[in-house]
């Protein structure tokens, strides 16, 4: 019968099978049957995640789709720019590595605009004097949202 290369020898015109050596100290182990009340599980330990990764698990669950946002009367007012265009400007930062995405010209209610501008882009929306902006290019996301608001 064949057997694994490692596991025999030629000694002269016949084959001379081997037994696998197995360490001391794993004998022991295999020799003993084991006991499922022996085995102590230790709790699983989560891995720290990178800060950008905690950030992307954190920012995937503010995203909803366009069609879950009721489209009734909002708290806030979103007013056009003189040529009748969103005020939805695209920023871009770093020598070109960053893009941000910046809302103007609204009012009413920050907190509930920036809440559920964050639902519509899936980003965390940092609020300045005056303006929202949002890490990305959300420009064309935000111009339907605006528009299925009605404003």
């Amino acid at each position: 019968q064949p057997c694994a290369p490692h596991l025999q020898k030629m000694s002269g015109a016949r084959v001379v099978r081997l037994k696998p050596q197995i360490p001391s100290h794993l004998r022991s182990k295999l020799a003993a049957p084991l006991d499922p009340a022996a085995i102590v599980t230790e709790p699983v330990r989560r891995k720290r995640l990178p800060p950008n990764m905690e950030r992307k698990l954190r920012e995937a669950s503010y995203l909803k789709p366009l069609e879950d946002i009721p489209p009734g009367p909002k708290p806030f007012h979103v007013m056009r720019s003189r040529m009748g265009n969103y005020p939805i400007y695209t920023d871009i930062r770093n020598g070109g590595s960053k893009v941000v995405t910046i809302l103007r010209k609204f009012g009413g209610d920050v907190e509930a605009l920036q809440s559920e501008l964050r639902a519509v882009t899936g980003k965390t929306v940092a609020a300045y004097h005056g303006r929202l902006e949002v890490n990305g290019r959300h420009h064309l996301i935000m111009t339907k949202w605006l528009h299925r608001l009605g404003f």
